[in-house]
């Protein structure tokens, strides 16, 4: 579908702030293709509703280059931790049905569940996972899960050797791992996989009917998008990535004409159709702030950043904004929505980029406000991120001047073995011809040919076709006698950080 749905009706209605709604999303429009442009950006698709109806969706650009299918509103993306708030949702339903509490306690459910000391362990509660306050940064633990072999309650488990930055339940700090078990808990209470019973009771219902809650279903679907990431003037593929053990995190793949039902189901307050899915007490719940974010640089006028249950809440306009983001490798999303409204917002893509949250923005501008010239989000993102990437290829232009200065300590039959992290498990540093080689044993898609750089420290890249990270080091420490002793990794991105990681030799 490559057209603008506008309902006539829409257009005619007496509430004055939607009497221009054809020059609104004439403009956005415009605007969604050239920002697709800019940010060299393959594919996306949007969708817009309103008072229980798509009032737009339009497919932009690409789903598979090398193919040239176009994207339309049906075309299926990964719309990642989107996925949390169908967790919180389950979980709302039992707890409608008085087979939970929201103050139940998680070591009740899951008897391996572990944090990093006994309080914490003993007393996080359901609702406690479900708004990220367990004291962990953002992100701590994802390399767990992330393309790993491990299973659910090795991950949960694993997590007691996570390092807490705050004091518990005094700071927003974003756990993958908290809604893994989430799911667990689903799954115990229910005694169905989460898969299951989202499909049962969400995604059959609201008529998403070409929503997936697994990549393997992709071998029997059609009109896929495929993921790729923007890098020196050149757009890369990425193979799709199974995520089956955070599947309650983020694991759902939609499009935007199937997350519409599920954007209207919450613009009215979890009714659809007039079906109550989740009771207004469960809902206003979830969109209460259960702990606050800091703001920042106050560019978008906001004057407040919290997160309820499985959604993030702020201001903006003048009115309640209810959304999340979803990040998988090589596909970006946003959705919003505005109760008070009935006002709800979708972006897909299939790119590494920042455009979602700039399009939401705009869309926001255009439709709350009127504010057809208003801030060019797109614009004003794009030049910062361009900085960012001169910076960061100066850095690695330094990096490469400085090769090859200090010999390394051992010969490279020297550095061969088995090196073992308490909370992940085994890396392997073999030789394959003249080179040093390591694969991590639980996470098949990351190995690599290790180039000596100085000392003891070598850089690597992981195979493009299955990660976008870019170029790391990895470097061995010595004791006290001269000998190795531990493996250090470290890769420049803000989502994944391997240095939570320390192998020793075994």
């Amino acid at each position: 579908m490559k057209k603008i749905i506008l309902l006539i009706s829409f257009i005619i209605l007496g509430n004055n702030l939607f009497s221009q709604t054809t020059e609104q999303l004439e403009h956005l429009d415009n605007y969604y293709q050239k920002a697709l442009n800019d940010w060299h950006i393959p594919g996306m698709a949007i969708a817009i509703v309103k008072d229980g109806e798509i009032v737009f969706s339009k497919g932009y650009g690409y789903a598979d280059l090398e193919q040239k299918t176009k994207v339309d509103g049906n075309t299926l993306f990964a719309i990642a931790s989107n996925s949390k708030a169908f967790t919180a949702s389950s979980l709302a339903q039992l707890i409608d049905q008085g087979k939970i509490k929201w103050t139940d306690k998680v070591i009740d459910y899951l008897p391996y569940f572990k944090l990093y000391d006994d309080y914490t362990t003993n007393n996080t509660t359901i609702e406690d996972l479900l708004c990220h306050r367990n004291g962990l940064k953002t992100f701590s633990g994802d390399l767990l899960w992330f393309g790993s072999n491990l299973s659910e309650e090795k991950i949960i488990n694993a997590q007691q050797y996570l390092k807490p930055i705050y004091p518990y339940r005094t700071q927003f700090g974003y756990s993958n791992i908290a809604f893994i078990a989430a799911g667990e808990i689903l799954k115990k209470v229910t005694d169905s996989t989460w898969s299951d019973y989202v499909s049962t009771h969400f995604l059959k219902p609201l008529k998403m009917d070409r929503t997936l809650t697994s990549t393997k279903q992709l071998k029997n679907a059609t009109n896929v998008a495929s993921p790729y990431f923007y890098e020196n003037g050149k757009t890369i593929k990425l193979d799709w990535l199974n995520w089956d053990n955070m599947t309650a995190a983020g694991g759902l793949i939609s499009s935007v004409n199937d997350y519409a039902n599920w954007l209207i189901l919450n613009t009215n307050e979890g009714v659809f159709n007039d079906k109550t899915f989740i009771s207004s007490r469960s809902f206003q719940n979830m969109t209460t702030p259960h702990v606050n974010r800091k703001i920042g640089k106050n560019k978008q006028r906001v004057h407040f950043k919290s997160y309820g249950l499985g959604w993030g809440l702020q201001d903006y306009q003048g009115y309640k904004i209810i959304g999340h983001g979803g990040g998988y490798d090589g596909m970006i999303s946003k959705s919003t929505f505005v109760p008070e409204k009935k006002l709800g917002i979708i972006v897909l893509t299939n790119s590494l980029n920042w455009i979602p949250s700039a399009l939401v923005n705009k869309s926001l501008d255009v439709i709350l406000a009127d504010d057809l010239n208003g801030k060019d989000w797109s614009k004003d993102w794009l030049v910062f991120k361009e900085e960012g990437d001169k910076k960061h290829n100066k850095t690695l232009e330094k990096t490469e001047q400085e090769r090859g200065k200090y010999p390394k300590s051992f010969t490279l039959n020297e550095y061969i073995g088995t090196y073992k992290d308490k909370m992940y498990g085994t890396i392997t540093i073999s030789k394959k011809g003249n080179k040093l080689h390591f694969t991590m044993d639980e996470t098949p898609i990351f190995f690599a040919d290790l180039n000596h750089w100085n000392h003891d420290i070598f850089t690597f890249r992981f195979d493009t076709k299955l990660s976008s990270l870019p170029q790391g080091k990895l470097w061995f420490d010595l004791d006290k006698n001269g000998e190795i002793s531990t493996l250090h990794i470290h890769v420049p991105n803000p989502d994944f950080f391997f240095e939570e990681f320390v192998f020793e030799k075994q």
